[in-house]
């Protein structure tokens, strides 16, 4: 695994690139501050997960928050302190796969980075109630880029927001088994098992 960590050479960061290097084999972490990423433009190399410190974030404009958004191409982890305004940095920011307490624990930690790097998602908030819409993590580019058909992407939505089959089934005026068989195909071109995995709340 190679991961980016962008944020200030401190001992809050080497303990947190300490602790990746020594959960996965073989994994280096590159620490690199926000100015120094946005230089380097094209000549970057690819990331498994890019993990962004929040305090980093603190000063960046919101061209320089679309700018990273732009060059990080890989699945983003981002760890914020309860005071920050990460939910600007989560609209501005696109793949963004997980939002968590800077100060959380170990496990927690590296429990988030698998989920991430298996293509799941994963907050310590409640997304849902912040946003009020939990669809509203996903845009119409995520939809797009996954292949997903209209009927498709209308049954996620409602699956994010807690809508189990029958009540999808009664609002579409379509079977119970027909939700399932559009949820399976959901699933398939989204890479994961279950939808768990695809927008997993962690508290």
């Amino acid at each position: 695994m190679k991961a980016l960590y962008l944020g200030e050479k401190n001992l809050g960061s080497l303990g947190i690139i300490s602790i990746i290097e020594a959960s996965y084999q073989r994994a280096s972490v590159v620490l690199k501050n926000v100015e120094k990423f946005l230089e380097e433009g094209a000549e970057q190399q690819y990331y498994s997960i890019g993990i962004i410190d929040g305090k980093a974030l603190l000063t960046c404009p919101l061209h320089q928050l679309k700018q990273i958004s732009q060059q990080l191409t890989c699945p983003v982890l981002l760890l914020v302190e309860d005071d920050q305004p990460w939910q600007k940095y989560l609209e501005q920011i696109g793949n963004v796969h997980g939002v968590i307490k800077r100060e959380s624990d170990v496990e927690f930690f590296i429990n988030t980075i698998n989920i991430i790097r298996d293509g799941g998602y994963c907050y310590s908030w409640d997304i849902h109630s912040i946003k009020n819409n939990g669809a509203a993590m996903f845009n119409d580019e995520y939809y797009a880029s996954a292949g997903l058909t209209r009927r498709e992407t209308e049954i996620l939505k409602m699956c994010l927001d807690g809508s189990t089959n029958k009540a999808i089934s009664i609002r579409l005026s379509r079977s119970e088994k027909t939700i399932s068989a559009h949820k399976s195909n959901i699933l398939r071109k989204l890479g994961v098992k279950r939808f768990s995995d695809l927008f997993f709340h962690c508290r």
